[in-house]
């Protein structure tokens, strides 16, 4: 179940969110953040769910979870609807992107979530013999989970999900820019999860902060890099571990062996999906020098199809025929209009886009961009809009050095023909996700972890990596309980001393001989400690 903190008593706030429709500009709703005492009451709440989930089987937690696949499946519409109000983006992204894989990573912790979160037996050493070997996978306590505008239901319940089949509790903060008020608590209302188990708060950075300062047991935290950077830097003051899924700039070589047609197709839809509004959108194009002038024109060309708000007349409008919608936060658009200003004052060519027809409006066309230089800030920064940058090169080792150009390393896309070459450069291309001659793949496969490394971010979740990312990995060893001491124990003695260096020699030379000697200097070791205790 879930509850939600927003509004304190008049006068106890300390800011107000306005949440808009991108499309139209008209508010939507409005929302007080809470203040200190509500906080420390939520934290209090989770605090006394925790146990109750953590006493619950992973079966337990998976048939509490299956009511929440049950609640999406038959409020998807409404729930498309919503996010498509508060972000802007079309409604096919929006069924796609959004409802897609969180019904699909349910689905697969519903088929490997026990597996996965089992007692987990290890081989034990010779030098052991007797004793057993164990990893226990056990919950971590209270999590907080900060989720991002971007895909505000896929990298909220997505996360949520994985916490709670680990058996954790949840503090819930979605973005002030897109909080899908009320969806979060309609989707648990109903579960068997215990009460509290999820709660979700309402609130802007100080919000955040203010969450960190109550000491959850870990952060997942989706989100800008600066932003990343300043939640670290305050969970390190308590030790808190963080799980930190920053941005990127993401690169996609295509070598001259390809089917243009088709790597085009894939390079705009990666590029254009959610309006670039993706941590794993396609910003940097490779071209091989030999095909480079046919990729650019077929690029142009088929941006020009693109179903977007400007080709489509208003008495027209339903967001189920377009492909790509509008951009969510005004933000965000000013921060890439500021990136093209800088690259064409710095001789950048903008082949098309690059411009809103109107100042208020929130829709930015496709736009593509050449001549880009290590100077521009386009060059590193990330966009996070319909902006890609393409760049000749002549060489299989350019490529990859110009991919790896980057504070970057969260997601890249190789395309070749020859899927030896390309597998031998996904290896080269310092990065958490490779997709080769697709874009975004990797994302698509729950089994798969999804991750970053340099600014992009640390850690992992998806997969088996994700329940062990909201799990305490115990390692365990057990022995039986006898009036028999360890050989390693005290006192060293001159004679023990002789036999644990011929012990070091015997245990790692190898060998079939070394192996019985092995056993008979344990034997040896063994006689001694029972003579020294005999009455």
């Amino acid at each position: 179940m879930a509850i939600s903190v927003s509004l304190p008593p008049t006068g106890t706030h300390t800011s107000r969110i306005t949440v808009r429709n991108p499309r139209t500009g008209d508010i939507l709703y409005s929302l007080d953040e809470p203040d200190a005492a509500q906080l420390e009451a939520v934290q209090h709440r989770a605090l006394e769910a925790f146990p109750k989930i953590a006493a619950m089987s992973v079966r337990e937690r998976l048939n509490a979870m299956d009511a929440v696949k049950r609640y999406i499946l038959a409020h998807k519409e409404d729930i498309v609807q919503q996010i498509v109000d508060e972000t802007g983006k079309s409604r096919g992204e929006a069924m796609l992107t959004e409802i897609f894989p969180v019904l699909d990573l349910i689905q697969y912790y519903e088929k490997t979530a026990e597996r996965t979160l089992r007692d987990e037996k290890q081989p034990t050493p010779l030098v052991l013999f007797g004793k057993k070997s164990r990893i226990f996978y056990e919950p971590l306590g209270v999590v907080l989970i900060i989720s991002p505008w971007n895909y505000p239901f896929n990298l909220s319940l997505c996360p949520i999900v994985t916490a709670l089949i680990a058996g954790n509790a949840v503090i819930f903060k979605p973005s002030e820019h897109t909080p899908l008020r009320g969806l979060v608590e309609r989707i648990f209302a109903e579960t068997p999860f215990p009460k509290d188990v999820v709660q979700v708060v309402y609130g802007g950075k100080d919000t955040g902060s203010r969450l960190i300062d109550l000491r959850p047991a870990k952060i997942f935290f989706t989100g800008s890099e600066r932003a990343g950077k300043q939640i670290m830097a305050q969970a390190a003051q308590y030790l808190i571990p963080v799980e930190l899924e920053l941005g990127g700039k993401d690169p996609m070589i295509v070598f001259e062996d390809v089917n243009i047609n088709r790597a085009v197709n894939g390079a705009i839809w990666g590029a254009m999906t959610n309006a670039g509004q993706t941590c794993t959108s396609v910003e940097r194009i490779l071209v091989h020098e030999s095909i480079y002038d046919k990729f650019v024109q077929e690029l142009l060309e088929g941006l020009k199809h693109l179903r977007t708000p400007a080709a489509v007349p208003s008495s027209e409008f339903d967001d189920r025929n377009l492909d790509m919608g509008f951009m969510t936060p005004d933000f965000q658009i000013e921060k890439v209009e500021h990136q093209l200003a800088d690259a064409q004052r710095k001789g950048a060519t903008i082949l098309c886009g690059g411009q809103r027809a109107d100042r208020t409006s929130h829709y930015f066309p496709p736009t593509v961009v050449t001549n880009v230089t290590r100077d521009m800030a386009i060059y590193y920064d990330e966009s996070f809009g319909p902006v890609v940058t393409v760049i000749p090169f002549k060489t299989e080792e350019e490529a990859i050095a110009l991919a790896n150009d980057s504070p970057y390393g969260l997601s890249a896309s190789i395309w070749s023909h020859d899927l030896e070459r390309a597998v031998r450069v996904a290896r080269r291309i310092v990065t958490g996700n490779v997709s080769i001659n697709n874009v975004l793949a990797t994302q698509g496969n729950s089994a798969l972890p999804f991750g970053g490394i340099k600014s992009s971010g640390m850690g992992r979740y998806k997969g088996a990596h994700g329940l062990y990312a909201f799990s305490n990995i115990k390692s365990v060893m057990i022995d039986r309980d006898s009036g028999r001491y360890e050989p390693i124990w005290y006192p060293y003695t001159r004679k023990k001393y002789e036999i644990f260096s011929r012990l070091v020699d015997a245990v790692f030379s190898g060998g079939i001989l070394n192996f019985l000697k092995t056993l008979w200097l344990g034997v040896e070791l063994e006689r001694m400690e029972k003579r020294r205790h005999l009455p």
